[in-house]
């Protein structure tokens, strides 16, 4: 494996890669650091958790150096399908960019607009946004095209499965034709291959039916397309368990179990009112828990993400807003409450384990009822999982989520004792239902600073 200067980084970039413990390429890395740093369009495959933010970010910030922006002008534009992976984004760049003086801004919707108009009176270099929110600063007056000379597009696929490719093609046509290119997605398929011009037209009547290929973003240009393994999760980082369950009571009585594990989890929730429920009802516990969805203000979910990080919270309840936007090296355990409804969100949330060569393991539970459909949803992300009674006390499901005998929060147990056990975590059923929490907040928006303390273990950035 070549190291970084080989592959023609200068050396302030090495430096500051050294500064965030990086010292030598991913795969990924290797292959689209040097056709990138050669102005060459780029589309990339490679699995969530490869290293592809610093496969683009390095050769983004190098090609910049030593040029000027103007105010609401970007030089570079990245678009982000979440909030939350663009602030990560945007924190990476930032730490990238000290080497040269650059200024990186996040733009996500939910962030107060004149908190953006505000930053955006300045000069920004990069700009990390997400489509929602770029298109209507750019309806404002408030953020311009014509100064980007590099258009990234990151985790292409997803993306396109939140509805978002008219928006993505929209903004990358605004931008100057000249404009370099780099396209990145976890998953890539052989019908994703750029095409001649040609037949992009044949494809047009497949464009009007809303179908269509990570490729179609490159508008039959000729990028170089590298691809690493494949995006199925590997089988031998993760410890995949299928943990069998009679009913929905049967798995809203394991779930307090595995979430008062000694080490942190993330348990995955389909919906906003699942995820609010599980919240609710485990706050009964002694379990330092929060919740992330899409209704949470963008202050808020990004308060949630960094005490997570921080291992002040030990749960983390979330909606598939987070499943690209958690980067815990650490993390052993991801819970999928609900069998996810595709192979492909399957992956994505199992990715928040497992990183930067870290081994973990991804609990699923499985009522009677979903027993064939989990089956084929694993057929198709590759993956075969050993199926265990999701009952307390079996040691073999003990073992392998690491789950302890849930205890009563301090401030209930006065007024169960009181109400004489009328209220029990047993017929408490609060898992299915539940009311909205996690308020809406305001301003969010900053410009992205380096961090003063080094980073630990990023290579899979």
């Amino acid at each position: 494996m070549p190291d970084f200067a080989t592959l023609g980084v200068a050396d302030p970039l090495i430096r500051a890669l050294r500064g965030m413990r990086v010292t030598s390429p991913t795969p990924i890395q290797s292959l689209v650091i040097p056709d990138a740093l050669a102005r060459r369009d780029v589309m990339a495959q490679a699995p969530t958790g490869s290293g592809k933010t610093i496969g683009f970010g390095v050769p983004l910030v190098q090609l910049l150096s030593g040029g000027a922006s103007k105010p609401g002008r970007p030089r570079a534009i990245v678009l982000s399908p979440t909030r939350e992976l663009a602030d990560q984004i945007a924190d990476v760049l930032a730490d990238l960019g000290t080497s040269f003086g650059l200024r990186v801004l996040s733009l996500v919707g939910g962030d107060n607009v004149r908190k953006q108009q505000t930053l955006l009176a300045a000069p920004v270099d990069i700009a990390v946004a997400t489509p929602g929110r770029a298109h209507d600063l750019k309806r404002r007056g408030l953020l311009h095209f014509d100064d980007v000379r590099i258009a990234v597009v990151d985790e292409a696929d997803q993306l396109a499965h939140l509805g978002f490719f008219a928006d993505v093609l929209g903004l990358l046509r605004a931008c100057p034709h000249d404009a370099q290119r780099l396209l990145f997605s976890a998953t890539l398929d052989d019908a994703d291959e750029p095409e001649a011009s040609e037949a992009l037209v044949a494809k047009r009547k497949h464009r009007d039916q809303g179908e269509h290929t990570v490729a179609d973003l490159m508008e039959g240009r000729d990028p170089s397309v590298h691809r690493t393994e494949t995006s199925v999760v590997s089988v031998d980082a993760m410890h995949h368990v299928m943990l069998r369950v009679r009913d929905n009571e049967q798995a809203d009585a394991v779930i307090p179990w595995i979430a008062s594990r000694k080490g942190q989890c993330v348990i995955f929730a389909n919906s906003k009112a699942r995820a609010v429920s599980m919240f609710e009802a485990l706050a009964y516990y002694d379990i330092d828990v929060d919740v992330l969805h899409g209704d949470r203000g963008q202050t808020a979910r990004r308060k949630v993400l960094a005490d997570f990080t921080a291992g002040t919270t030990k749960v983390l309840i979330a909606t598939d807003v987070a499943a690209r936007g958690i980067d815990i090296d650490s993390l052993e355990l991801v819970v999928h409450a609900d069998p996810p409804l595709d192979s492909a969100t399957y992956v994505h949330r199992s990715g928040r384990t497992a990183r930067a060569g870290k081994t973990g393991t991804v609990a699923m539970i499985v009522r009677d009822r979903q027993y064939e459909q989990a089956k084929n949803m694993l057929s198709g992300a590759g993956v075969t999982a050993i199926e265990v009674l999701g009952t307390p006390h079996n040691d073999e499901f003990m073992h392998c989520t690491g789950a302890r005998k849930p205890r009563v929060a301090a401030r209930f147990q006065e007024r169960d004792r009181d109400e004489a056990g009328s209220r029990t975590p047993g017929n408490r059923g609060a898992f299915g239902r539940g009311r909205g929490s996690g308020g809406r907040s305001g301003v969010g928006s900053r410009q992205h600073r380096p961090k003063r303390t080094k980073r630990s273990g990023k290579k899979g950035r």
